[in-house]
């Protein structure tokens, strides 16, 4: 974290030092690993969990088959729209950070009991999403194994990947980041290896044409539903705040990631979506093929190319599923420390770190145990694909909602602290663009079973509600000394832009 700035008394002037003195108080046992990552590490947990080669691999079908040969601009609105939510959480990284990530930041600007709620929502999209992403490994592997014959359940394969997450998970934050950023960026190489030879390929004369970043005729509402499609794969990218109390420099380091995981995911999103949309014939042919760079790999390069994308797929959900998880155990390891009292078993267990990783260990065993649950709850879907839809629909219709909470906390932040205009014009906006997404996302409403998804997303919200509203918890979060800390004066919290 940042080097404590500290006054003729010696409390910290800063609010990123008054927070950093608050959470990085020694207790063996019971404490995260600071200043353990620098940028790259940190910026390798949110495209983690964005896992931008596993979704590219499938993505171009699926906005084919919604807005047709305009992919490529459906991600590119997709981007900007995002680019809102970013916004608000780099405003708050660049004043302070936490494990907490949402919690202290909402918290900060609009209460203990809103901050709590925002977390709490984050947290099950992370464990929804670790268990929708083992399903979504197996999905992928499976599909590689059948091509060299081998015939394998999806079930054994999402266990296999549980098992090696939660023992990846157990190692030091810098250890498993580190595996993270080398196996994306393995399936980075993979695939604009293909991406290359696709362009090269003489018989396209159109592989350079910017009509995938047309409308084509559609309509505008029908050009929404694959702008919100592509929202959904850019989110994950605010992972980095939860790494708040063991990023270097976190005011600069956790911001900057944020932008760079956006950026580069959202380029390996266009980039590949837009060599697609032109490799293909026609937007139907592109629509109909399951995975169209597995496909486009094995004619352009070769079938071993093609089982060569279909590995770097599977690396890259194995990594986001590492990611989700480790992003989860350090939302859960921040709550337990504050709604928990102090000394009881309940916090001890959950803010349990590794005496020698600084792993919060407490915090994965729920987390694990959670995600598995998940996972098992919809193994008696007869395909993996079935199962990761459904389970990945529910965390998508929560990241919304932590995403506009989020976004309205930021608003009142700079209203609090520094009033200026251009920041208030933007996070404005943003809401406006969530608001968009809400409504697309919802209207007309979902038919089941994503029905009895929305439910479900519905009923974790209040439960989250009845857990603050729970008197004990209250009262904790009341005395909270992270939240106190970041009480502060207009001259003390600066919002950068």
């Amino acid at each position: 974290m940042d080097e404590p700035s500290l006054g003729s008394r010696g409390v910290p002037r800063s609010l990123a030092a008054r927070v950093e003195a608050v959470t990085s108080r020694p207790d063996p046992g019971h404490s995260l690993r600071h200043r353990s990552l620098r940028l790259a590490g940190t910026a390798a947990l949110s495209v983690g969990i964005q896992g931008p080669v596993a979704g590219v691999i499938v993505g171009p079908a699926v906005l084919a088959s919604l807005v047709g040969g305009s992919g490529a601009l459906a991600y590119l609105l997709g981007l900007v729209a995002m680019s809102f939510v970013a916004y608000a959480f780099v405003i708050f990284s660049r004043s302070f950070n936490s494990a907490g990530s949402v919690y202290a930041f909402n918290g900060a600007a609009l209460g203990a009991g809103y901050g709590f709620v925002s977390a709490w929502i984050l947290w099950l999209v992370y464990v929804s999403f670790a268990a929708g992403v083992y399903a979504s490994t197996a999905d992928i592997a499976q599909n590689l194994l059948a091509m060299m014959g081998i015939r394998v359940a999806w079930v054994p394969l999402a266990l296999l990947g549980f098992l090696l997450t939660m023992l990846l998970a157990y190692r030091s934050i810098r250890f498993s980041t580190a595996v993270i950023f080398a196996l994306e960026g393995l399936a980075v190489v993979m695939l604009a290896i293909v991406g290359i030879a696709v362009l090269g390929h003489g018989a396209r004369s159109h592989a350079f044409s910017t009509a995938p970043f047309g409308l084509h005729g559609i309509a505008l509402g029908v050009l929404g539903l694959g702008v919100v499609n592509a929202f959904s794969a850019f989110s994950g990218f605010e992972g980095a705040a939860t790494l708040g109390e063991e990023a270097r420099r976190t005011t600069r380091t956790i911001p900057a990631a944020i932008a760079l995981s956006l950026a580069g995911s959202a380029a390996v999103y266009i980039t590949f979506t837009w060599i697609a949309d032109n490799a293909f014939p026609n937007p139907a042919a592109l629509a109909a093929s399951p995975a169209p760079f597995v496909h486009l790999a094995s004619v352009d390069v070769g079938s071993a190319m093609g089982y060569a994308v279909n590995a770097a797929g599977v690396i890259s959900a194995f990594g986001a599923q590492l990611a989700c998880v480790n992003a989860a155990n350090r939302l859960l390891y921040a709550l337990g420390r504050e709604v928990e009292p102090k000394g009881s078993t309940a916090r001890r267990f959950l803010t349990g770190t590794h005496p020698r990783f600084g792993s919060p260990v407490g915090a994965l065993a729920v987390t694990g145990l959670l995600s598995l649950a998940g996972l098992l709850a919809f193994a008696g879907e007869h395909t993996a694909i079935q199962a990761l839809t459904i389970i990945l629909e529910y965390g998508a219709y929560l990241i919304i909602v932590a995403y506009l909470l989020t976004v309205i906390a930021a608003m009142a932040w700079v209203w609090r602290t520094r009033r200026r205009p251009l920041p208030l014009v933007i996070l404005t906006l943003g809401v406006g663009a969530l608001g968009y997404v809400l409504y697309d996302t919802f209207i007309p409403f979902p038919a089941a079973p994503f029905s009895y998804v929305v439910i479900a997303a519905g009923l974790s919200v209040m439960g989250g509600i009845v857990l603050w509203m729970i008197p004990q918890v209250r009262r904790r979060l009341a005395e909270s000394e992270l939240l106190r800390a970041t009480r502060t004066s207009p001259e003390s919290a600066t919002v950068r832009m």
